[in-house]
C-alpha cells in the first residue's frame, strides 16, 4: 500500500503517539479514512508468516534430522525452527531433537565462565559470545509462554531445563546499558524467565536493568543509533516486555520506548528510497542501508512486496503492539526537515540529518565503531539502488563485501577501520574530518589505507570545475581514474538535486599530499568512488583528509542547477588550517556559518563545532520531542538532575554536593540510615547471591569554570574489607579523560571525608579538569560501600566542611 500525504505537522508526533499507541493492538478501531486498510493488511501478513517459514525451513530439517549439524549452524537456529513449527502447528515429533540439540551445547558447569550460556555455533569448543543466551531465550520464551501445552513431554522437559540454566547465563551476562540491543534482550529475558519459572530474583534483576536502560535513554538517547540491523532487535525486546511483563509500570515503559524508537524511525525514514536515511551505526549493508529492520517495516505495512528474509520475525509477528498508523503518514508530510539527536554521554556522540524530498545529507559528529557510516547522502530511487557514503578502508573493500571472522565466536562481518572522525553540519552543508592514528592501523588485516566517498553512478552526470565528465559507457575493463586537485569542486546532478564535494585536505602517511581521484572500477554495484590514497612505505605522520559537502534541492531546470554550481565552485573556506597539532576549518554555508576544529592527540584533544551539537535526544527543526516521550514515567520522573543541570565547579572555591543528586542508575540506590540524623547515601546493596559483576553506577555532569588541577573528596563509610572500593571514570565532551580506575576506600567505622587516591596511590590523586562540560562517573566495585557527599577542591589538604 502507499498512503497519500497526510495533513498535520511532525511537531505533533508526541501527541499523536500517545493518542494512538495504547490502542494499537488487535481489535483496535480501524485507522482513519485514507489508510488503505493498513490494519487488516498487517493482520493478514502476521497470520501467514509461520506456514511460509515452515515451508522454507524444511531443507534445514533434512540436514539435521539424523546427521550432526554443520559446524556453522548457530544454536539459535534450533530454537527458532522449533518456534516456527509451534506457530504453524506442524511436526511436533521434531521438537524433541531440536531442543536436545540446543541443550547439548549449553554450558552447565557451575565453575565455567559461560555457565548457563550457549555455544554460538555448533563447531565452537565452548561459549565464545555471551550474547548467545539472549538470542536463544528470546525465541525459547515465546515457545514456553504460547505453546508449552502443545509440546510433547520430552520436548517440554528439555526446554524447561534449558530455561532454568539460562537464568544463570542471563544473570551473569552483565551488559553495558549503552549496548542497546543486547541490553534490551537481556532485561526482557530475565523478566520473562523469572516470571515464567516463578523466580523472583531474576525477574527483579531484569526490571532493574530495564529501569537503567530507560533512564540512560531518557538522558542520552539511543546509543546504537539509526541502525538498520539492530533496531530490529531493539523492537523485539521491547515488544516482549510490553506483551508479557507482569508489572504494569514496565509495560508502560516499554510502550513509551516503542513510541520513541518508532518516532526516531519515522523522522529518519527517507521515503523516496524507502529506507532509513542519514548516518548510521553498526550497519551490515554499506551499499544499500538495508537490514533486519526491513521485516519489522514490512510487518507494520511500511514496505510492499514479499516478506524480507526474516526467520526471526515470529516473536514480533505475535506481539500485540504495533506502531500508530499516523507515524508513517507523518514521515511523508514534512519536507524539508532537520533532525538532530544525541546517542551518548559526550556531545560528540550526536548526529544530524537534513532531509529534502529529493536528497538527504547526514553526518555523525563521532563514530560508534568499525561498522558505521558517519557521512551519508541519500537519493530517491529503488531500495536496491546504492546510497552515497564515506568509508575508512584498510582492507581493499570500499563496498563492504568482504566478510571475515571478527571474534572468538567467528562472526562473519565486513568491518572497516575506526579512525578519529569528526563532523559538523549546518543543514545543507557539512564538514567531515578523518585522521588515521597508528593504533587504527595495527590490525593484521590492514592491506591498504584509503578514504572513499562512494557515489551512485547512475545519476544525470558528474561535473568537475564546471566541466561535465564523460564516464565510460558500460563497465570499463580496468579502473578509469580522473585526478582531482585538492579543493576542486566535484558535483553530481540527480534530477532536481545536486551534491557538491570538495576535498579540502588530504595527507599521506609520510606527510606529503595524498592523491585524489574519481575511480570507476567497473563494479557491479552501480557506484563510482572518490578515493584518497594515504598509504606509503615510510610512515612518519598521521594520514588524514577533510571534506566539505553541500547538497542542493528543488533545482527545477538547467539554469537553477548551473547557478547552484557556480555558487559552490566560487565558494572558498573562511579558514583551513592543517598541522600535526590541530585542524581548523570554517566555511560560510548556505544556511549559516559552519566550523570544525580538533586538537592533537586526535581522539583525546578538544573538538569543537559550529553550530553546537544538539542537547536533545531527538530534535525536529530545533524542537526537542524525544525526552518528552519518556519524562513522565519512572525512573525519569523522579530524577533530580539531568545533563542540562550540571554541578558548577568554580575557579577558586571548592564545591560540594550530595551523591544522591546525580543520575543514579538502578543497581545503585539512594538509601537513608535507619538511625541518627537524616542522611541519604548512595550504594549498591549486598545481595546474598550476586551473579556476575555488580553493575550499579551514577553520573554527575560538571561545568568547570577554569581548567586546572583539582582534587576529589568523598565522604564514605567502609567498615568491612569486603566493602571498601569503587571505580571512578571521567569523560569530557569528546573523549575519556580518566579510564575506569579503582579507588580503595580507607576503612573507618563511621562516616569520614577522604581525598581520593586512585589505583593504590599513597597520596591524593590530582585530576586535570578541562574548562567546560565533563562527566564524573562512579561504579560499584564491591557492593556495600557507601558514599553520601563529594567535593572538588584545589588543595588536597582542604577538607570540605561537614
Amino acid at each position: 500500500m502507499r498512503w497519500g500525504l497526510a495533513l498535520g505537522l511532525l511537531i505533533l508526533l508526541p501527541a499523536l503517539a500517545v493518542q494512538s499507541g495504547a490502542g494499537s493492538g488487535p481489535g483496535a478501531s480501524p485507522g482513519p479514512s485514507g489508510s488503505s486498510g493498513q490494519r487488516s493488511a498487517t493482520a493478514g501478513r502476521r497470520e501467514g508468516i509461520a506456514p511460509k517459514l515452515a515451508d522454507a525451513e524444511e531443507s534445514f530439517w533434512k540436514k539435521i534430522a539424523t546427521a550432526e549439524p554443520a559446524g556453522n549452524v548457530s544454536t539459535r537456529t534450533f530454537f527458532t525452527y522449533a518456534l516456527v513449527l509451534c506457530e504453524s502447528r506442524r511436526h511436533p515429533e521434531r521438537l524433541e531433537r531440536l531442543l536436545r540439540l540446543a541443550a547439548s551445547v549449553q554450558d552447565r558447569n557451575p565453575k565455567s565462565h559461560g555457565y548457563g550460556n550457549f555455544k554460538w555455533s555448533w563447531r565452537d569448543a565452548g561459549v565464545t559470545d555471551g550474547n548467545s543466551v539472549e538470542f536463544c531465550m528470546h525465541d525459547a520464551l515465546r515457545i514456553w509462554l504460547a505453546h508449552r501445552k502443545w509440546l510433547p513431554e520430552p520436548a517440554r522437559k528439555s526446554l524447561l531445563e534449558s530455561m532454568r540454566y539460562s537464568i544463570e547465563g542471563c544473570l551473569r551476562h552483565r551488559v553495558p546499558t549503552n549496548y542497546t540491543n543486547i541490553a534490551l534482550l537481556n532485561a526482557a529475558n530475565l523478566i520473562g524467565l523469572g516470571e515464567a519459572l516463578e523466580r523472583g530474583e531474576p525477574a527483579a534483576e531484569g526490571y532493574r536493568r530495564f529501569d537503567a536502560f530507560y533512564l540512560y535513554t531518557w538522558q542520552f538517547g539511543v546509543h546504537e543509533y539509526c541502525s538498520p540491523t539492530y533496531y530490529a532487535c531493539d523492537l523485539s525486546g521491547l515488544l516482549f516486555i510490553e506483551g508479557h511483563a507482569a508489572r504494569p509500570a514496565a509495560r508502560e515503559q516499554a510502550r513509551a520506548l516503542l513510541q520513541l524508537f518508532w518516532t526516531d524511525i519515522t523522522l529518519n525514514w527517507f521515503q523516496p528510497s524507502e529506507k532509513l536515511g542519514g548516518s548510521q551505526s553498526r550497519s551490515y549493508n554499506y551499499l544499500y542501508g538495508l537490514g533486519g529492520l526491513d521485516s519489522q517495516l514490512w510487518l507494520s505495512g511500511w514496505l510492499d512486496g514479499p516478506l524480507p528474509d526474516a526467520t526471526h520475525i515470529l516473536t514480533t509477528a505475535t506481539a500485540r503492539w504495533s506502531p500508530p498508523e499516523e507515524l508513517y503518514r507523518q514521515s511523508l508530510a514534512r519536507y524539508p526537515r532537520l533532525l538532530r539527536q544525541r546517542w551518548g554521554v559526550r556531545s560528540t556522540e550526536t548526529r544530524t540529518q537534513m532531509m529534502f524530498a529529493d536528497v538527504s545529507l547526514g553526518t555523525s559528529a563521532a563514530t560508534y565503531g568499525s561498522q558505521d557510516l558517519p557521512l551519508t547522502i541519500d537519493l530517491p530511487g529503488r531500495r536496491e539502488e546504492p546510497r552515497c557514503y564515506f568509508i575508512a578502508d584498510g582492507r581493499s573493500d570500499p563496498y563492504g563485501k568482504i566478510r571475515y571472522e571478527t571474534s572468538a565466536a567467528r562472526h562473519l562481518k565486513a568491518l572497516h577501520l575506526a579512525p578519529f572522525w569528526a563532523a559538523a553540519q549546518q543543514r545543507r552543508d557539512a564538514l567531515g574530518l578523518v585522521i588515521y592514528r597508528p593504533r587504527d592501523l595495527a590490525g593484521a588485516e590492514v592491506t591498504n589505507l584509503q578514504s572513499h566517498l562512494v557515489l551512485r553512478r547512475g545519476v544525470d552526470g558528474f561535473w568537475l570545475g564546471g566541466r561535465k565528465l564523460s564516464l565510460a559507457v558500460g563497465k570499463p575493463k580496468k579502473p578509469v581514474r580522473t585526478a582531482i586537485a585538492p579543493g576542486a569542486a566535484l558535483v553530481l546532478r540527480n534530477k532536481t538535486a545536486a551534491i557538491g564535494i570538495r576535498v579540502l585536505w588530504a595527507r599521506r602517511q609520510d606527510g606529503q599530499p595524498a592523491s585524489i581521484a574519481l575511480v570507476d572500477d567497473g563494479n557491479k554495484f552501480g557506484v563510482v568512488r572518490l578515493s584518497i590514497e594515504h598509504r606509503c612505505d615510510h610512515a612518519t605522520a598521521e594520514a588524514g583528509a577533510a571534506f566539505w559537502i553541500r547538497v542542493g534541492s528543488s533545482l527545477a531546470d538547467d539554469a537553477a542547477f548551473q547557478a547552484w554550481c557556480r555558487r559552490f565552485d566560487e565558494a572558498r573556506p573562511d579558514q583551513a588550517e592543517f598541522s600535526d597539532r590541530q585542524v581548523r576549518i570554517a566555511v560560510a554555508g548556505e544556511d549559516g556559518p559552519l566550523a570544525l576544529s580538533a586538537e592533537a592527540p586526535f581522539g583525546q584533544g578538544r573538538v569543537q563545532f559550529e553550530p553546537p551539537p544538539p542537547a536533545g535526544i531527538l530534535e525536529l527543526d530545533g524542537r526537542e520531542i524525544g525526552r518528552g516521550l519518556l519524562a513522565g514515567l519512572e525512573p525519569a520522573r523522579s530524577c533530580k538532575i539531568s545533563v542540562q543541570q550540571p554541578i558548577q565547579v568554580p575557579a577558586a572555591a571548592g564545591v560540594a554536593w550530595d551523591a544522591a543528586d546525580g543520575l543514579v542508575f538502578p543497581g545503585m540506590v539512594v538509601s537513608q540510615e535507619p538511625s541518627g540524623p537524616p542522611q541519604q547515601f548512595l550504594w549498591q546493596p549486598i545481595i546474598e547471591r550476586e551473579a556476575g559483576h555488580p553493575s550499579g553506577y551514577a553520573i554527575w555532569p560538571l561545568e568547570v569554570a577554569r581548567a586546572g588541577r583539582y582534587f576529589l573528596w568523598a565522604r564514605t563509610l567502609a567498615d568491612d574489607p569486603k566493602t571498601d572500593s569503587f571505580y571512578f571514570q571521567l569523560d569530557d565532551e569528546s573523549h575519556e579523560l580518566l579510564p575506569k580506575t579503582t579507588w580503595n576506600v580507607p576503612h573507618a567505622p563511621q562516616w569520614q571525608w577522604h581525598c581520593v587516591a586512585l589505583d593504590k596511590a599513597r597520596s591524593p590523586t590530582p585530576w586535570q579538569l578541562p574548562a567546560g562540560r565533563c562527566y564524573l562517573q562512579i561504579m560499584t566495585r564491591e557492593p556495600g560501600t557507601k558514599i553520601d557527599r563529594l567535593s572538588w577542591t584545589t588543595d588536597p589538604h582542604q577538607q570540605p566542611k561537614p
